[in-house]
């Protein structure tokens, strides 16, 4: 079990974000999100980690993209897609961005709105946790 599983498998887990290192074990991370039953985790992906990649592991890169991007929408959960850029050289411009999206079968002006959503609800959760302290 890797360090992914053991963190959705512990008792009571609590996180905001949800970061998929390992896209080849999506479908078995899918399944343990779904067991959790919670709304509104995102979950990261990030173009950073295929880089270096064959074009056959793009190509499955991209159907674990389309699939998670399924499974948020059905449960109630936010895909984030990122750049996961360690320094200015790995940015990606915005048209680029949403050309990747596209490739992904995902509307770039539906994600961004519900992507600016999420961070809306996510930053009244804290903001007002903060208030109360």
């Amino acid at each position: 079990m890797d360090e992914s599983e053991t963190i959705i498998s512990s008792k009571l887990p609590f996180f905001d974000i949800f970061y998929l290192k390992n896209f080849q074990n999506y479908k078995l991370i899918i399944k343990l999100l779904k067991k959790i039953n919670r709304k509104n985790i995102g979950v990261e992906i990030k173009i950073r980690d295929i880089r270096i990649c064959n074009s056959y592991d793009v190509g499955k890169w991209a159907k674990c993209i389309k699939d998670i991007y399924k499974f948020c929408k059905l449960t109630n959960n936010q895909i984030i897609i990122s750049s996961g850029a360690e320094n200015e050289y790995e940015t990606i411009s915005g048209n680029t961005f949403d050309s990747i999206l596209k490739i992904f079968e995902v509307d770039p002006i539906t994600y961004w709105n519900d992507l600016e959503k999420w961070l809306y609800i996510k930053s009244g959760i804290y903001y007002s946790a903060s208030e109360k302290g």
